[in-house]
């Protein structure tokens, strides 16, 4: 441990000036991995310079803090980048006991990028001067929270899948995150904290989702939350408890595709999440105010079942359910694990409300699901009909403007051409949906479509009569050469980008396009890479702007219809 006595060494060298009328200063520099002795008269400040080589994390301790005649004993340190304040905290006792001061440790952890920051201590002491030992050290980390991202606005962009570390002050100090849902389905959230935090979880629109205090003393476990979300952007907030404790903390988000998991942000009727009849559904609650919001409608009466099933390992029920017409509550169960009722229903849409119990400290509980119905939901009906895709123009004399699409979104100009060409009809009352996804059937229909048309063919296809919609579309697309057999096992899920490139590539047959185009994120072991590369050298798609494809990604109606336009001009 080095140690330097400040008022032999660092006074004597150091430059003076005034802050205040009265405030004196003192030049320093702070090395990682140091020890320091300080005293510091009343209303001394120190200015100490601090150069980071790399991205990492800079920790500093603060410890044996007196002052003369068992005076309250305060310092401020204030963190800077040059720009401005990152981090600021006073201390101050946390009880009036009997114990010695000096016995108090306030310590925090910083994430900092390579570059030159400004750190100063100010005695804010009355009438006395303050001793204090000032520990520092770094840690070298790739993946470091860095400043700022103390707002929403202003987040710290991390990706999936890959775990971060950061620290928090022990006052005001809070991290705001962001990262992409690339398909609807769930986040699986980890996050190591060795002493209290506040974890918050934001939609895109700033809603929150939930929040839990988060106290691990385990080193070797993490909280986990699972929760369901739809496509999109999200944010998480990281905040300390005022515990004076070390304030590192990592999180990693990894996520996954499922089509029945709730996609938050549900927790009002106005923002329910339809779902199907006689399909299994699983969520999370998470925090003490959270609560998951479902609906369905029926254009008949129906005998119904709902099923529930508690994931919580405990005995005791966690949940409370409800069942209502949008006014009147139809059935209502609290403290529930395992239950099941029958409910008759006249037609109409009704919304069923999973929700806690209130429980002060509760961080994530899952469930699972299933409303059994004798009669379809109106909303499964809607989703068993063909796509609209017209086979001809549409009439001259119909606008060429979906209400949805407004000027200055990437794909306007492509959408009102694509309409024009009669390549593309919106689902109803002139609206397009173009941020929702595609399935890998209404994909084909469209590669079906635009094959005859490409060919000069005229060759019918209809819906089949039984069984899917799009069974005849399916043989056609195998007869044709579009797809193999068994290229898929699902045609109602979302299409990946990569399985558009190649089913769409396939219509081009031994078409020469140019070679040795770099993707940063398609190489020689992408599944359908050599496809993906094929539609670039022709120029029917193109990446996101950052160069990167993202193959893996579901793809939206917006960009199916782009892609449908270049290839009917190619």
């Amino acid at each position: 441990m080095k140690i330097i006595r400040f008022a032999a060494v660092i006074l004597a060298a150091a430059a003076m000036f005034c802050t205040t009328s009265f405030a004196k200063g003192y030049d320093a520099e702070i090395v990682p991995g140091d020890t320091f002795e300080y005293t510091l008269e009343e209303e001394d400040i120190i200015n100490a310079t601090l150069t980071i080589d790399e991205d990492g994390l800079f920790g500093m301790s603060f410890s044996s803090i007196t002052a003369e005649d068992d005076t309250y004993p305060k310092i401020c340190v204030t963190v800077y980048d040059g720009r401005e304040e990152l981090l600021s905290f006073t201390t101050k006792r946390t009880s009036f006991s009997e114990e010695k001061p000096e016995k108090e440790k306030y310590s925090f952890v910083l994430g900092l990028c390579e570059g030159d920051y400004v750190i100063t201590i100010e005695n804010l002491t009355l009438f006395s001067e303050v001793s204090f030992v000032m520990e520092t050290e770094f840690t070298e980390q790739e993946d470091t929270l860095v400043p700022s991202n103390s707002s929403l606005d202003a987040p710290f962009e991390i990706e999936t899948g890959t775990k971060y570390l950061g620290g928090v002050s022990m006052e005001k100090d809070t991290d705001f995150l962001r990262f992409d849902m690339p398909y609807d389905g769930y986040a699986f959230i980890e996050m190591y904290s060795p002493k209290a935090k506040i974890f918050t979880l934001y939609d895109k629109d700033k809603n929150e989702i939930g929040n839990a205090g988060i106290e691990i003393e385990d080193k070797d476990k993490v909280f986990e939350l699972r929760t369901g979300l739809g496509k999109g952007t999200y944010y998480i907030s990281v905040k300390p408890e005022e515990d004076y404790t070390p304030s590192l903390y990592s999180v990693k988000v990894s996520t996954k595709q499922s089509d029945f998991f709730e996609k938050e942000y549900n927790n009002e009727t106005k923002y329910a999440m339809p779902i199907k009849a006689n399909t299994t559904y699983q969520g999370n609650l998470f925090g003490i105010e959270d609560e998951d919001v479902y609906t369905f409608t029926l254009d008949e009466k129906s005998n119904i079942t709902v099923d529930f099933f508690d994931s919580v390992v405990s005995d005791d029920g966690h949940y409370s359910l409800w069942l209502t017409n949008g006014k009147d509550v139809l059935y209502y169960c609290d403290e529930c694990g395992r239950e099941s009722e029958k409910i008759t229903l006249d037609k109409g849409t009704y919304y069923f409300t999973v929700g806690g119990l209130g429980e002060k400290r509760f961080t994530s509980m899952g469930y699972k699901f299933e409303i059994s119905s004798d009669k379809k939901f109106v909303s499964d009906t809607a989703k068993e009909q063909e796509p609209v895709i017209p086979e001809t123009k549409q009439d001259q004399e119909e606008t060429t403007q979906f209400a949805d699409v407004k000027a200055g979104k990437w794909y306007y100009a492509e959408l009102l051409e694509a309409k024009k060409e009669g390549l593309i009809e919106g689902i109803g009352g002139n609206l397009y949906k173009p941020e929702e996804n595609v399935t890998l059937a209404e994909i084909i229909t469209m590669a079906v479509r635009i094959k005859n048309a490409l060919g000069g063919v005229n060759t019918e296809i209809t819906p089949s009569p039984v069984g899917k919609w799009y069974n005849s579309y399916i043989t056609f697309a195998v007869n044709s050469g579009i797809i193999k057999m068994n290229d898929f096992d699902d045609f109602e899920r979302n299409a990946t980008r990569a399985e558009v490139a190649y089913i769409f590539a396939n219509l081009f047959g031994d078409a020469d396009a140019e070679k040795n185009i770099a993707i940063s994120d398609v190489d020689g072991d992408t599944k359908y890479g050599r496809e993906i590369h094929k539609l670039y050298g022709l120029g029917i798609i193109k990446g996101d702007g950052n160069g990167k494809f993202r193959p893996h990604d579901s793809i939206t109606r917006a960009e199916a219809a782009a892609i449908l336009l270049r290839v009917h001009k190619a």
